[in-house]
Parts: structure tokens; sequence; C-alpha cells
């Protein structure tokens, strides 16, 4: 049995690692100037800034010697994938967060360490919406707050399917324990989440791990992010920073590797299993109180 086919996102990451590593030493000026393309265009597809179709990626591949059929195929397929429309590609958000979606479709493992609240794919509706509208500081009917929380319940349907799928991604989630005591939305609400939380740790590939408040120091207190890993490509790492004011992507190995660290720290202070159902029982016994 063979294993997922890459979605657009990783698609286009593999595609322009290849046509890099074909043009070897070549200078792109050259190679540029024998496509007929600006060289402007040629860097942004070596970066993955923007596509490439199917009959350009067959030339250039020929240009660079590339006569296997098989390979050919194999680029112009990633071509072709690469290219798909998607969901997220309607939404009208910042750049670094739509790829983020579109690489997050793609992930075969979705870690995340979040000291301020739930992580976004183990958001109940209301609980989405309460936090979104404090975070933004408008009220909840507003547009913004709105189409916010509606592309979260989408990233959230289509990690359950795939979930549900035959190549289910892995979720290893980090929470610090201040963010199950904290009431968002309400007593009422807070408990539904709660016990959302309890459901979705049943599932096979979720773990969700809590610091506890008694820990003190540890390597998650330089700040929350989301980490992507990929089996289709060992050397691409994505992090994703998330700030009221911006958003951060991450790609370079130099980068991501350090939150690779920081995530194995924070998994390995939870070796018994048990931190998620310690940390539930004393947040509702506190929301009771």
């Amino acid at each position: 049995m063979g294993g997922p086919t890459p979605g657009p996102a990783i698609a286009r990451a593999l595609l322009s690692k290849d046509l890099r590593t074909l043009r070897d030493d070549r200078a792109a000026s050259d190679v540029a100037r024998a496509m007929h393309w600006s060289l402007s265009k040629l860097n942004r597809i070596e970066n993955g800034k923007v596509t490439i179709g199917p009959v350009e990626v067959e030339a250039l591949a020929r240009h660079y010697g590339v006569d296997d059929p098989e390979e050919l195929r194999r680029l112009v397929r990633l071509s072709v994938t690469s290219r798909q429309r998607m969901w997220w590609r309607d939404e009208h958000f910042a750049e670094d967060f739509t790829n983020f979606i579109a690489f997050e479709h793609d992930a075969s493992h979705l870690y995340g360490y979040q000291a301020t609240f739930i992580p976004p794919l183990l958001q109940i509706p209301e609980y989405a919406l309460a936090v979104t509208s404090s975070v933004l500081r408008r009220p909840t009917r507003d547009r913004q707050v709105r189409t916010i929380v509606d592309v979260r319940l989408k990233r959230q349907e289509s990690l359950r399917q795939r979930l549900d799928g035959d190549f289910p991604p892995s979720l290893s989630q980090v929470i610090d324990e201040a963010v199950l005591l904290r009431p968002v939305g309400g007593g009422d609400v807070m408990t539904a989440q709660l016990d959302h939380l309890a459901e979705m740790a049943k599932r096979p590939g979720i773990r969700i791990v809590v610091l506890p408040l008694r820990l003190g120091v540890h390597p998650g207190l330089g700040g929350t992010f989301e980490l992507l890993t990929f089996t289709e490509d060992d050397d691409l790492d994505v992090v994703f920073i998330e700030t009221p004011a911006s958003d951060f992507l991450l790609t370079d190995r130099e980068d991501t590797a350090t939150f690779r660290e920081i995530t194995t720290e924070l998994l390995d202070t939870d070796p018994s299993g048990d931190s998620l159902h310690r940390a539930l029982t004393a947040a509702k016994a506190t929301l009771r109180s």
C-alpha cells in the first residue's frame, strides 16, 4: 500500500525544491533567458512563491536534461497538484496565514504549544467565538470575528476528515494549565470546552499534554507556536507564530529546528500520559467552586 498523496502545499514545496536541485550550478539568469522568462519568475518558482504549469515544468525539466518518462510524469503530477484551488485561497487573509492553512492541510504531524487559549483545532464554536472576540477587541457579531471563527471551524472539519481517512495525521498539543482555569465564554462554555478536550484525546493519534503551574520554568515560556512536519520531506518543517498584530511563517531549517527541540522537551514533561486527566479534573472542580 502506498503512502498519502501530497496535497497542494507540499506538492509546491517538493516541486520547487526538485527544480532548484535540477538547476544545479547553472546560472539562474541563463536558465531564465533560455526559457524566455524573467529572472524574477524563475526565482519565485524555485522559492515556492508561485506555481508552475505542467507544460512549463516539463519544458524546464527537459532543458535540465531530464528524459526519464517516469520522472517527467512525477514532476508534472506535482505541478498539477500544486495548482489545485482549495477553499482557503478564497479567503482574504495575510499570505503567511493562508500558506499556513495550506501546509496544515498536508502535514503528517501537527504540533503546538498554547499558553493563552485552547489550541484552535480543539476549540468548540462557542469558545472560539469568545476568545476571538476578546483578541480582536470586537463584539462577537463583528464580521471579522465571525470570518476568523468560520475559517477555524473549516480547519477543524478538514482535520476530522483526514483523521477518518486512510492516512490520518497525528496531533500533539501542549497546553499551559492556566488556559484550562480561565473560564472563557463563561462557566457553561468552558465546561463544554473541557469535555471536548477529553473526548478528542480519546481519538487515535491525538495527544494532549498539560503543563502544570507547579512546573515553574519550562522551554515554552518563549511563546506559543504551531509546528508542522511532513512524511514526504524530512527537511521541511513549518512553524507558525500568531500575534494580535501580525503572523509569522518560518520554513528555514535553522529557525524551525529550535521549535522541534522545544516541542520534544514540552512533550517529555508528561511521561505517564495522565497530565490532561489530572488537569481537567482540577479545572472542573475550580469551575464548580
